[in-house]
């Protein structure tokens, strides 16, 4: 996996989901229980955020790691999973236009997205970086 420092936004951010639409069955984004000061109030707002695609929710975990954090102290966060398809992908693009505009309060955090739970693109927005695979990054720079 390569790390970038790089936000990808606008055009190049639709055409990054896109292409990640092409590769991988999933994705996931992140609620950190610690940044909730209200957590009944806080995932009562995700779930109006992701109406239009909770049919696609595949499950939601409480997790202390992910791809790219590993939270101390016994935090939790919860990671929800959504199949990506057409509908997921149209709102992703709807909801953001940049990879690193995925964080609280607006938006969840950390977009992450898998094939057969290998990821290829996890980020980390509050940070600025993520991480890509390197045939799925060279994919995109192609395009």
């Amino acid at each position: 996996m390569l790390m970038l420092n790089k936000n990808v936004m606008g055009e190049e951010y639709k055409k990054l989901i896109n292409i990640l639409s092409e590769h991988c069955d999933c994705f996931a984004f992140v609620e950190r229980r610690q940044l909730m000061k209200n957590e009944k109030e806080r995932l009562d707002y995700i779930t109006n955020l992701t109406t239009k695609i909770q049919g696609n929710l595949i499950k939601t975990n409480i997790q202390s790691k992910w791809e790219t954090t590993a939270l101390g102290g016994g935090n939790t966060a919860y990671v929800f999973y959504f199949e990506l398809n057409d509908t997921t992908s149209e709102f992703l693009k709807e909801k953001s236009n940049s990879l690193f505009e995925w964080h609280n309060p607006k938006l969840p955090e950390d977009l992450m997205f898998y094939q057969n739970d290998k990821c290829l693109l996890a980020g980390c927005s509050h940070e600025g970086f993520f991480m890509v695979d390197e045939a799925l990054w060279n994919s995109f720079l192609l395009s």
